[in-house]
Formats: structure tokens, sequence, C-alpha cells
């Protein structure tokens, strides 16, 4: 296995990424023909399946793009299934304690970092990869390539933040921008000095426990993400864009006057 996001990030090289929430594998085709580092697709908040993840799993490895999945909860089932269709990553939503975090390592993890369960699944090719030839190499391998990024978007994540960051196991924290900032009392409010204080906060402590920090952000705040440190934006969503694009061909081709969006 080899997580071509993890390998950028590594080099230091900021990466792209961006929320999935339309099923199908067409749109995962055009995503990667857009140049972006990474999707993550959503299962949380998007009416996304197992089996259709699995499609866009494949997809997404079939043109070079690096799937994450935004897993629906923390559950054993949730994060093992999704690592065994081949999932490179996970970002877990809404976390608040440092035990709930090290039970999503003790489930996303293989021995010894945790107790992720081996069975046959399409990352071990049903057992018929060659890699298993040295199974400890192998396990070794999945744990240092598959992304485990707790979502920072709680007030009781943030309180604990530098010790949840700084468990084994843990590769990063994902900054969830609009619950946290629903959180802190400021919905929304990102320059809030409340808000301000609490990304640095999150980011600081990632590049001490020499960890990623990943965050979303519109496309209006991308680029200052990128410019404050941040190692990885993922920047909208497909709906969003979709919906964005055909409003200015709607008014490309009707001659309306553009609409601020």
């Amino acid at each position: 296995m080899h997580n071509t996001l993890r390998a950028r990030l590594q080099q230091g090289t900021p990466a792209l990424g961006t929320f999935v929430q339309l099923a199908g594998t067409t749109i995962i085709e055009c995503l990667a023909l857009a140049g972006l580092d990474y999707v993550v697709l959503d299962l949380e908040h998007g009416p996304g399946s197992l089996a259709g993840a699995a499609a866009q799993i494949l997809a997404a490895e079939r043109h070079q793009l690096t799937p994450l999945v935004r897993v629906k909860d923390a559950s054993r089932a949730s994060v093992m299934n999704l690592l065994d269709q081949g999932a490179q990553g996970l970002v877990i939503p809404a976390v608040k304690t440092v035990d709930e975090v090290r039970r999503i390592v003790q489930y996303g993890k293989y021995a010894p970092l945790g107790e992720r369960g081996f069975g046959p699944s399409r990352t071990s090719a049903f057992t018929y990869s060659p890699a298993l030839q040295d199974l400890g190499s192998y396990l070794e391998s999945c744990n240092r390539e598959t992304l485990l990024l707790p979502q920072c978007e709680t007030r009781e994540c943030l309180e604990q933040v530098e010790e949840i960051v700084n468990l084994a196991g843990v590769d990063g924290l994902f900054i969830g921008p609009f619950d946290l900032s629903i959180a802190l009392g400021a919905p929304a409010q990102f320059e809030a000095d409340v808000v301000q204080a609490a990304l640095q906060r999150i980011l600081a402590a990632c590049q001490t426990a020499g960890k990623y920090c990943f965050i979303y952000a519109d496309r209006t705040r991308a680029r200052q993400r990128f410019a404050q440190g941040f190692h990885s934006v993922a920047t909208s969503m497909d709906t969003v864009e979709i919906i964005r694009a055909f409003q200015l061909l709607v008014q490309d081709v009707r001659g309306e006057e553009r609409l601020s969006l």
C-alpha cells in the first residue's frame, strides 16, 4: 500500500482536496481530472453507503487520487469496514474524548498500535497479495500508510487537543470550522478572536507533535489557510461547486448579470 497523499505531506508539499456527497464513479473521475490530490467521501452528511463508497474508492485508485472517507461515526464497524474497502484514510467526526480517540486507533491500526482485525478484503487482495508473504511487514505498511484523522470540531476535543494529537496512531487532526465555531458560540464567525485562537491552538498542537493538520475551507479562505501553515485544505464540495458552475453557465447563456456567490 502506498498513500500518495501521505507521501506529498511527508515532502512538505501542501495538499488540496474536496468533499464528495454525490454517488457514482463519474464524479470521482471528474475530480481526478481536475487535478486534486485527494477526495473525502462524506458518509456523515451525505447519503452514501458502504457499497457506494467501495466503488468510488476503486475509481479514485484508478486515477491516482487518494480516497479518504469521513465515516458516519466512530464505531468499530464504521472504521474497519471502510479501511477494508481500501480507504487510505479516515476522517472521524465529532470526537470529544481522549478515550474515544484511543478506541479509533484500536479499531483502525493493526498491532502493536491497535487491534484492527485482519481478514480477506480488498486491501489484501483477499489474502492473495504477494505482500502477505511477510505479514508483519504488510501490517506495518498499513499502519504507516493509513491516515487516521479525528475531526476537531467540538469544545471538548479542543480542550484536550494536545493530548489527543500526541496519541500513537493518530496521524493528524482535521478541523471542522463550522461546527467548531458553533461550539465556541460564534457560528461561522471565522475571524472572531475565539475561533482564531482555537485554530491556532490546534495547528500549533499538530506542528509540535509532528502530525498533519487538515482544515475545511471555502475557496475564499483556502489560500489563507495554506499561508497560515495548514498542511492540507479540503476546499468546498462537489454539490456546492456544481451548483456554482451551472449558476454561472445559466447567467452567461441568458446574458444575465452574474450574482455574487
